[in-house]
């Protein structure tokens, strides 16, 4: 009996943490399924990755068709209209401030200002979809299209599964995969992604973290049945169920010259377009704990960011140790990659630190697996007419915390000492519906990772197609 195929496409490295590092693949190698990896990572991360599995993946070469100029104007175009549209349904006109975020050149800039204009002219949602079906018509007419066909009928999937949604350049993948009657399933990558607009794919299915996702899938784009989402979680919080990674708070102080007798804080850090001035309220945490001898301020950058912004306050307090994440950077500008010690690491900063203290981040999802309140700076630290943090806590995800004591919120610089020896002191009586509030974000009564696999078996076992054609 001929084995069933199940195609991995992971654009960049963003999936490998999620899905080659979780039980998935050996998951589904052990249930009779011929795993498959369409990448365009680093051979020396695919090494790593086999190693860990034990069993060489059937690799594919992911070649990525850049966009013609009227194909990005017209995606930038319904991406500016369907911001303006999530903006009306919600009543939340901060998903506006998603359409272009950071510094962009000239030509750029112009470019983009000409799609706004464009979006504009979208009036209701099905002027929105008519111009999308443009698109794909577009890429149907392309070498893109072609090769993937070719690349598709040679190998002979029985499903595919994408490991984020927003690579646009995969359009044309998708769409050779539904002309071949190849099933496909999308993953939703983050919990703030689909106000965003953040879905230039179209698959045949979808996993979602949890019930509050599906509906926001369900708001944001009607077109798409209740009966093409599935409720899987995300692997990426697997981890935290693993005892066998963690080791003794001795053994972590060792590892990274730590005090084992102090009381330890996260601070991680922010990218700069969410935290412009993350220096600032790291040296602002820092001074406000100078003068307590038990407690360590534990510094994680996010990992796609370079240190050398904080440098100097790191450099000129010594209350604060440097924990960097282990990625690595490859070649290609999308292999940016976690090695899988800092699953381990990340592992063992929530479980040893009290608690972590940024800008709003989803490390407070990850404290609230080891049942600790998360801080969020709700302060600015500079007048800045394009970013304030009243802004941020406005944004359309942050709306999860209505009517819940979800996190600690610092308001005030002169809080920031209270507040965390609050936290350190009474954790059960901080941010009490935390556990509430994390499993509305995320469904969590079972492994995503072997939900995923239940998934994966079914989807391949239905007979989508004949039940959808006209």
């Amino acid at each position: 009996m001929e084995k069933r195929k199940v195609l991995f496409v992971v654009p960049d490295g963003v999936g490998i943490r999620n899905y080659l590092y979780s039980d998935m693949i050996s998951g589904l190698t052990n249930e009779g399924f011929d795993v498959l990896l369409m990448h365009n990572l680093d051979k020396e991360l695919i090494n790593l990755i086999n190693a860990r599995l034990n069993t060489p993946l059937n690799q594919i070469e992911l070649n990525f068709f850049r966009e013609k100029k009227i194909q990005t104007l017209l995606r930038e175009s319904t991406t500016f209209a369907r911001l303006k549209s999530n903006a009306r349904t919600k009543n939340n006109p901060t998903i506006l401030e998603n359409w272009v975020r950071g510094n962009v050149d000239f030509k750029r800039k112009l470019f983009l200002h000409f799609a706004k204009f464009l979006g504009s002219f979208l009036k209701n949602y099905r002027s929105i979809q008519f111009l999308e079906s443009l698109i794909e018509k577009l890429w149907k007419d392309t070498e893109a299209f072609i090769h993937y066909q070719e690349i598709l009928m040679v190998y002979k999937p029985d499903l595919i599964f994408i490991t984020h949604q927003r690579v646009p350049s995969l359009v044309p993948f998708c769409l050779a995969a539904s002309s071949l009657k190849i099933k496909t399933i999308s993953a939703i990558y983050s919990w703030d992604n689909l106000p965003k607009a953040r879905l230039p794919i179209r698959t045949d299915f979808y996993a979602v973290w949890s019930d509050h996702m599906k509906n926001e899938l369900l708001d944001f784009y009607p077109e798409i049945r209740s009966s093409q989402i599935f409720v899987t979680g995300t692997p990426q919080f697997d981890f935290y169920s693993n005892t066998q990674l963690i080791i003794s708070r001795i053994e972590f102080a060792k590892r990274y010259n730590l005090d084992a007798e102090k009381r330890w804080v996260l601070f991680s850090g922010d990218d700069e377009l969410t935290s412009p001035y993350d220096a600032l309220y790291l040296k602002d945490v820092a001074e406000a704990l100078v003068n307590l001898d038990n407690i360590e301020i534990l510094f994680r950058q996010v990992p796609v960011s370079s240190v050398d912004r904080y440098r100097n306050v790191i450099e000129n307090f010594p209350n604060i140790k440097h924990i960097p994440p282990l990625w690595m950077k490859g070649q290609n500008w999308n292999s940016f990659f976690p090695l899988f010690e800092d699953i381990q690491l990340l592992t063992n900063l929530c479980f040893h630190c009290g608690t972590v203290i940024n800008i709003g981040s989803t490390m407070a999802l990850d404290f609230s697996f080891f049942n600790k309140p998360g801080i969020f700076l709700k302060y600015d630290v500079l007048k800045d007419p394009n970013w304030s943090t009243s802004t941020v806590y406005n944004f359309q995800h942050f709306r999860s915390f209505i009517g819940l004591d979800a996190v600690v919120f610092i308001e005030e610089k002169s809080e920031i000492e209270s507040k965390i020896l609050q936290v350190l002191n009474t954790p059960e009586s901080v941010a009490v519906d935390r556990i509430i509030w994390r499993n509305k974000i995320v469904k969590n009564d079972f492994k995503a990772s072997l939900e995923l696999e239940k998934v994966i078996n079914s989807v391949v076992e239905q007979d989508f197609f004949s039940k959808n054609e006209n």
